[in-house]
């Protein structure tokens, strides 16, 4: 176990993903501070919608993923912009604001992904993010992906397709890649995909 800070917000990060975010409340950024300080990072962690501080259990799920800053700059308007490079999945046990609301949690680093090739029922998706990868908005990004390598794959897809935050969590708290993409290829025939 390890305490980690907690950053609450109503999206998902995937371990090998890269999020942009705009931080401005001064506990926030405290933590970036510290984090550029330490060279270590924070957990990304999706917050439960309608949920209060005031209710019982965590706001937000038990499963996260801790992410290092790889680029900042400053914004207009006092915020800065930061780029945060997800690293690993993990289990939030317990947690404890501090003096400025800054949440610590007790952090369990999860295993990664046993390595897995991408298999042949899911060439189309493989074929889906090579589509992907060519929207001019992604194409800036320039991205390098092993396209035979299942997690990396349903990471990517997981990022850039338009699931809910509910779909995307279930997508980060799987722990067996061909199932995420099995998963994937479901949630896009929901969406009336291939």
């Amino acid at each position: 176990m390890v305490d980690l800070p907690l950053f609450p917000l109503p999206v998902v990060l995937f371990p090998g993903t890269r999020l942009p975010l705009q931080i401005f409340e001064p506990r926030y950024l405290r933590m970036v501070k510290e984090a550029m300080k330490n060279e270590s990072g924070f957990v990304m962690v999706q917050s439960l919608p309608g949920k209060t501080k005031s209710e019982p259990g965590q706001p937000f799920c038990s499963v996260g993923c801790y992410g290092e800053i790889a680029d900042w700059h400053p914004l207009p308007n006092d915020l800065l912009g930061i780029e945060l490079d997800g690293l690993h999945k993990v289990m939030i046990h317990t947690h404890r604001a501090e003096a400025d609301g800054l949440l610590i949690g007790q952090c369990e680093y999860l295993a990664a992904d046993q390595q897995t090739n991408v298999a042949e029922k899911h060439q189309a998706l493989v074929q889906l993010l090579k589509d992907l990868q060519k929207h001019p908005m992604i194409e800036m990004i320039g991205l390098e992906i092993d396209y035979r390598n299942a997690t990396e794959v349903g990471y990517k897809l997981a990022e850039f397709l338009p699931f809910s935050p509910a779909e995307k969590q279930l997508l980060l708290e799987s722990d067996d890649a061909l199932l995420r993409l099995d998963a994937i290829q479901s949630l896009l025939q929901q969406l009336g995909g291939k």
